[in-house]
């Protein structure tokens, strides 16, 4: 049984199923070259049916991961969201913004008004939308398929649940939280024997997510985006300022007194129409002190949260998707919960991964069985060297490929000695987290090569730590693992923050400066072989099993793809050494690149605790 799943809203994907397999994952991002994409994925479907030979007879069922497609929009849309929302009355109607009047009107209205008046709305908008999916599959050439549509919080607890449950047997609450979709923002389920039981619902307009959002628009950062850079800033400032700063925002969002699995807003407006009152509320507020305020009640509130759910169910194994689950840092802190005995997070659970869950969901409902879901890691995009000939007809004349006897050993011998190279290889992981496969990897003992990266590449903000990929048999010498994280296998997507330990010299550069806590990928064997030994040959090189791991792309642009991609950003960039699977690429100087000197200060930093 063969089922595309599709997400057509924020970061648009697709997902291909084969009797409960995942075989193949995109994001429209990867190959419209648009960071996050908005809309049908039409790119990603068609790649998907041009790789695996498919047409719509071979095709049994599709399926989308919202009750109703979402309005069409583009990520300036949703800019111009926020801005329009940070306008005052007085603004809107000077401006004759009538369309933001009533949006604003409409966020003050009773909870009930709202939801009928949404309800209304969104079932014109839907039908519209539906239409416009309709066309859209037709020019795909995929009209005439049964179609299912799943809720979007069922998605999320789904995509959790099925890919990550302890087994089958032991009951599971799974939580979902996140900006909002479907008309819900956060659910929690109990799930037990391939079945999940809605425990509780919060419906839009109580969101955590939408006050992150609307906090990091009003830092001048991009919704939807930067909220990582947020939670990055936030250690920087004074943990008392902070303490006070979340107060506040603790007046804005609660847990319901009647239902403490529930979110309740405690101010008028609903949260997606916050902006007004934080920018009254915080318009003296330092940035740094805003970020941690927001933070600290961030993880104040979620630990709340499943702490209540796990004392009312008594139910100790905890599973979690949704946007807001992207924050590593709150993850870092429900792992440490007490009633909390196994804890983890779907790899990517932003909205990207909504077709995950949908395909499961698909497959059981059309008579698959639980033994038939499996999912054993994300690396389940396009094959690296897939478009290595057009590459190289491309840009021969600029660039030199010279064919690796073993690519690990050697780029772990440039890695050793100071260079910096960018990696594509093998099939693409899917997500938002970089993790080895379309990566920029460096020495992460060397302090030098955070400043090198962002000269050659990133141009990242000046706060943000980069993230260690450390071989898993050597994970306890570098962080202190939580007894709550699953074994073997720990933490191999990169969705944990962790505690260092007192070898944090040898990967300083990507440590927090500001709290000495590293957002880590642990590398196995049986997940990524090529990956695990390339780290194997440089801690055999340097007695040091960790290397410097950022997501391989241009500043602002998505992560590469594929050959061609790869070779674009080495020409665009000060970078030197790219390696595609056994090619070693590099700018044409004349002459193959020596192993000769490093090309950083080797020189290690005085204190531990210090960059």
């Amino acid at each position: 049984m063969l089922i595309l799943s599709i997400n057509e809203g924020i970061d648009a994907s697709v997902v291909l199923c084969k009797d409960g397999r995942v075989v193949f994952a995109v994001q429209e991002e990867r190959l419209s070259r648009e960071k996050g994409s908005i809309g049908f994925p039409s790119q990603a479907v068609m790649h998907c049916l041009k790789t695996y030979g498919l047409d719509a007879r071979a095709i049994d069922h599709l399926c989308f991961s919202n009750l109703g497609s979402p309005a069409s929009e583009t990520r300036e849309d949703l800019f111009n969201y926020y801005a329009r929302g940070a306008r005052s009355w007085r603004e809107l109607l000077r401006a004759g913004d009538l369309s933001g009047v009533a949006t604003r009107f409409v966020g003050m209205l009773p909870h009930s008004v709202e939801e009928m008046g949404r309800a209304w709305w969104s079932s014109r908008k839907s039908a519209a939308s539906n239409l416009a999916v309709e066309r859209q599959l037709a020019r795909c050439g995929l009209d005439g398929i049964p179609i299912s549509r799943f809720h979007h919080h069922s998605n999320h607890a789904a995509s959790a649940y099925y890919a990550l449950r302890k087994n089958w047997q032991e009951p599971h609450l799974v939580c979902t939280l996140d900006g909002g979709g479907d008309d819900a923002c956060a659910h929690v389920y109990l799930a037990q024997n391939g079945e999940l039981r809605l425990l509780a619902s919060t419906p839009t307009g109580h969101s955590l997510g939408n006050i992150y959002a609307s906090v990091t628009f009003m830092l001048g950062m991009r919704p939807h985006e930067h909220e990582y850079k947020v939670m990055g800033l936030a250690p920087y400032a004074d943990a008392e300022q902070g303490r006070e700063v979340a107060k506040s925002f603790a007046r804005y969002l609660d847990l319901d007194p009647g239902n403490p699995l529930r979110f309740k807003r405690t101010i008028p407006e609903r949260t997606s129409a916050i902006l007004p009152r934080l920018l009254q509320d915080f318009r003296r507020v330092r940035f740094d002190r805003l970020a941690a305020g927001l933070q600290l009640f961030t993880e104040d509130l979620i630990q709340r949260w499943i702490g209540a759910a796990v004392h009312k169910t008594g139910v100790r194994n905890v599973l979690a998707a949704g946007g807001v689950f992207m924050n590593v840092k709150a993850n870092q802190h429900i792992a440490q919960l007490p009633g909390v005995e196994f804890f983890d997070v779907f790899p990517s659970c932003g909205d990207e991964t909504l077709p995950f869950g949908a395909v499961w969901q698909c497959h059981l409902r059309q008579g698959g069985t639980l033994a038939d879901i499996h999912f054993d890691d994300i690396y389940v995009g396009p094959e690296a060297g897939a478009d290595l000939a057009e590459a190289r007809a491309r840009y021969g004349d600029v660039v030199d490929f010279h064919q690796l006897d073993d690519p690990e050993v050697r780029t772990a011998e440039l890695l050793a000695q100071g260079h910096i190279v960018a990696r594509c290889s093998g099939r693409m992981e899917f997500g938002a987290r970089a993790l080895g496969n379309r990566s920029i990897l460096a020495d992460p003992s060397r302090p030098a090569v955070v400043g090198a990266i962002n000269r050659m590449i990133k141009q990242r903000d000046f706060w943000m730590p980069f993230a260690p990929a450390i071989l898993g048999e050597q994970a306890g010498r570098y962080i202190l693992v939580p007894t709550a994280l699953p074994r073997p296998r720990i933490a191999p997507f990169m969705m944990h923050a962790f505690e260092t330990t007192d070898c944090r010299s040898e990967f300083i550069a990507a440590v927090h400066p500001a709290d000495a806590t590293a957002r880590a990928q642990m590398v196995w064997r049986d997940v990524n072989p090529r990956f695990h030994s390339l780290i194997e040959a440089f801690g055999r090189l340097t007695g040091r099993w960790v290397l410097l791991n950022t997501s391989f792309n241009l500043h602002g642009s998505p992560i590469v793809s594929g050959a061609c991609d790869a070779v674009e950003v080495l020409l665009r960039s000060g970078l030197e050494y790219l390696v595609i699977d056994r090619y070693l690429i590099t700018k044409r100087h004349g002459t193959e690149p020596s192993l000769a000197p490093p090309v950083l200060d080797s020189a290690r930093p005085r204190s531990p605790a210090q960059p």
